[in-house]
């Protein structure tokens, strides 16, 4: 019986945590990056295409960096870099361009290879 207990517990703890990493709106998210971000990253990938130098990895980049999570990524836009300038986004703006930037997962073109 306290198995089940437990099983239910970790069930119910697992959606929630599902829930929390994906409750940003990614359109807001988009908008947001394409009018802060965009100076430096390439927040498209028409933007990318059109870029003669990167100066920080495009977003697609970062969504596809291997152990991007929301958590990551939020714990990212909390730390101050020395290369960014010092952004205060909202627990909105930040959950909204987090939704953003892992809606770009595993969209990039394929690489051409022989």
């Amino acid at each position: 019986m306290r198995i089940g207990g437990l099983t239910g517990i970790l069930a119910v703890s697992a959606c929630a945590a599902s829930a929390q990493e994906n409750s940003g709106n990614s359109e807001a998210g988009r908008r947001y990056a394409h009018q802060v971000c965009s100076p430096c990253h390439a927040v498209t990938a028409e933007q990318a295409s059109q870029r003669t130098i990167a100066i920080a990895p495009d977003f697609q980049s970062i969504a596809n960096t291997s152990g991007m999570t929301a958590t990551a990524l939020r714990a990212f836009l909390q730390t101050p870099h020395p290369k960014m300038p010092n952004l205060i986004l909202s627990p909105e703006q930040s959950a909204d361009v987090i939704a953003f930037l892992l809606s770009l997962r595993d969209r990039r073109q394929p690489d051409t290879r022989p």
